[in-house]
């Protein structure tokens, strides 16, 4: 496994601008209702990487050599009570100016349990902004030297689908936040020492 090579300052201003920007919302911190509070957690798993392992390098950006910036096959088992649909939210909480959110989805049905690699967007599912305001999923691919992580996070919700295509990241992650009946995590670390 490759080094962690983080400049510290950094890092601490990360996760203060992180927690500025996502505890409103309830995806850190406390909760912003009750159902979310005290929602399960469940086991996320992938085929390709162990939690806190490296991801393989087809899951980066064009950048890295064998990058081809393929979503990583993910599985998940619980389906907590008052499950409608799921929500993903990927992020890299070491990025240098705060936690940059490179993906955020929902809709997925209630019964699916698991997503294919570089899987194919269902005409259900919905997709908000993300970090850099645009509309899908952006690969890891952190600064030549860096290694950062990679959090995967299920969201079990207790709506279809809370928010519209194209929503902000803002609107996105608090109706994830409002409508989260239970959670799961996998992470992975992808960059170069």
């Amino acid at each position: 496994m490759m080094g962690r090579k983080r400049r510290p300052g950094v890092a601490a201003v990360g996760v203060v601008l992180l927690g500025g920007a996502l505890s409103g919302c309830g995806l850190i911190g406390l909760p912003q209702n009750k159902s979310a509070e005290l929602s399960e957690w469940f086991p996320v798993n992938s085929q390709v990487f162990r939690d806190g392992q490296d991801l393989p390098t087809r899951y980066g950006c064009a950048a890295y050599s064998g990058g081809q910036g393929k979503t990583p096959p993910l599985g998940w088992r619980g389906k907590p009570a008052g499950t409608r649909s799921y929500a993903i939210v990927v992020d890299d909480p070491d990025a240098d100016n705060g936690a940059y959110v490179h993906w955020v989805i929902a809709g997925i049905g209630e019964n699916t349990q698991d997503l294919i690699e570089g899987t194919k967007i269902d005409k259900t599912w919905v997709q908000g902004q993300n970090t850099g305001k645009k509309v899908g999923y952006e690969p890891p691919c952190p600064p030549r030297g860096e290694e950062h992580r990679y959090r995967f996070t299920i969201y079990a919700l207790d709506d279809q689908a809370p928010f519209k295509q194209g929503a902000t990241l803002k609107e996105s992650l608090g109706a994830i936040a409002k409508h989260t009946v239970g959670r799961g995590r996998i992470i992975g670390n992808f960059g170069t020492e």
